[in-house]
């Protein structure tokens, strides 16, 4: 093959699968996985980082802008090379198949299974709220890791139906609660919209990642920049449309259009609940409650409707969690059955090249899920140490996958038949420096609250997953430099 053609997945890698998954089944897989618990307790936070309801609305707008920069990104690489495994694909093509394989490892065994189990957590904290006296957290997260793996292990079909219904339930019960805030609630009073409030000169749980504000002194951007981790974290997720790629109807054309669409709907849903928080509580009121890391969504339930109507947005809430637990289910072990197709010793774990190869993915995600549940479960920073654990790695590696479309784009001189993403090289390079931000914000986060010992196991770890892919055999059908 000359330089002027892309390379291509062989034949027999792409004669494997089906492509079963419509344009409203990937813009569920978006919203789904997007869409969890953070967006009940991020926006009073990021209100309390900022000195308006402008900043606070500008703050969730870049937020969406830099996703869906990164989705644009992404719909060239999924459009153009519509691989199995998503960035394991895009890894290995752009650098060496050791570098896909050391996002794979790390994916299975810290990004994927950390980012299950901290949302089952979540999941698990509100069932308590529901049903006290009950189960403890873990075992209502655990069992929610349990369920929703036994739902994917039936099949694709059934697994995606349960995404689409999880995601719409999801969708409408958060667009119920802001159409009470606007319709049914009384509007809060304020001086002003754009009402200027004191900034907590440090917040009381130094435990949590917004521990890097410290000094109510600092500029307006700074406080922005910092607003914007909670904002990046909230957003997480649109990227996972990538490992069902070559699983699509029309990828040329739903993938680009799920992509845009997902995140777009994100952005709107994140913008309503904002501004329903802003007409229900003030924006005073709001900052004050995300400064004590309260959840204010929460608070202006149960004020406006009582005990019944707290239960209520907990159901809620649980059934958000459950819609990105299961994206996350039925996302990941396509990564998994991806490597196994270069590494045939690994087809044992995750599964063969036939289309019910998954199924073994699933269960072994699921006990490293379970693993990462039992240890964390009873830890009040259990969520928190999660999300410290998972953030360099996925930053990291989604930075390194979006800097694989400009390899390709000058090794590879040939027309391209997917999506081109506008503004090139300027977008992509945006979306790789907001990348690079979140991984020096993770670290500096972990160092703060002396993790060394997770740090270094996690990092240790992922390093023995580099120097393996030197001992295991690779066979993969082709030379990624042969169409």
């Amino acid at each position: 093959m000359n330089s002027s053609q892309e390379p291509t997945e062989s034949s027999d890698s792409n004669s494997a699968t089906r492509r079963v998954l419509t344009l409203f089944d990937c813009v569920c897989i978006i919203v789904g996985t997007i869409i969890g618990a953070g967006i009940f307790k991020m926006p009073a936070i990021v209100a309390s980082n900022v000195p308006s309801v402008t900043w606070l609305v500008a703050v969730w707008i870049a937020g969406g802008l830099v996703a869906l920069m990164g989705a644009l990104c992404f719909a060239e690489l999924t459009t153009t090379y519509p691989d199995r495994g998503g960035d394991y694909g895009y890894l290995k093509r752009g650098y060496h198949y050791r570098v896909g394989f050391a996002f794979s490892w790390a994916a299975f065994w810290v990004i994927r299974p950390t980012s299950i189990a901290l949302m089952a957590m979540i999941f698990g904290e509100f069932a308590v709220s529901v049903f006290p006296n009950s189960m403890p957290l873990y075992a209502f997260a655990g069992l929610s890791v349990i369920g929703l793996s036994l739902t994917n292990l039936i099949g694709v079909r059934f697994g995606k139906a349960s995404q689409n219904l999880l995601t719409v339930a999801k969708v409408a019960g958060i667009l119920v609660v802001v159409t009470a805030a606007f319709l049914v609630w009384p509007i809060a009073e304020s001086p002003s919209q754009d009402a200027v409030v004191e900034i907590p000169a440090q917040m009381t749980d130094v435990n949590d990642p917004a521990t890097a504000v410290e000094e109510s002194g600092e500029s307006t951007w700074e406080w922005f920049w910092l607003s914007m981790v909670f904002v990046m974290f909230t957003f997480g997720g649109w990227n996972d449309i990538a490992f069902v790629a070559s699983e699509t109807r029309e990828p040329k054309k739903n993938l680009l259009r799920a992509l845009v669409v997902g995140t777009g709907v994100v952005l709107l849903v994140y913008l309503l609940v904002n501004l329903a928080l802003v007409a229900g509580l003030g924006f005073e009121q709001m900052a004050s409650l995300g400064s004590r890391w309260e959840n204010a969504t929460s608070v202006l339930v149960e004020q406006n409707m009582g005990p019944w109507g707290k239960d209520l947005l907990s159901i809620l809430v649980c059934v958000s969690c459950l819609g990105a637990i299961n994206a996350m289910i039925f996302t990941s072990p396509r990564i998994y059955w991806a490597t196994a197709v270069d590494y045939p010793s690994l087809r044992l774990v995750a599964g063969d090249v036939s289309g019910k190869g998954c199924w073994r993915g699933i269960l072994l995600q699921g006990v490293v899920t379970i693993a990462y549940i039992l240890t964390f479960g009873n830890d009040k920073n259990g969520v928190e140490n999660l999300t410290a654990s998972n953030a360099p790695y996925f930053w990291s590696f989604l930075g390194l996958t979006v800097i694989t479309l400009i390899i390709n784009r000058v090794r590879f001189k040939g027309q391209f038949e997917g999506y081109r993403v506008p503004f090139y090289p300027i977008l992509p390079l945006l979306f790789v420096g907001a990348c690079l931000f979140m991984v020096y914000r993770s670290w500096t986060y972990m160092m703060d609250q002396e993790l060394w010992l997770a740090t270094a196991i996690i990092g240790g770890w992922v390093v023995i997953g580099l120097i393996l892919s030197f001992l295991l055999r690779n066979e993969a059908q082709q030379s990624l430099k042969q169409p």
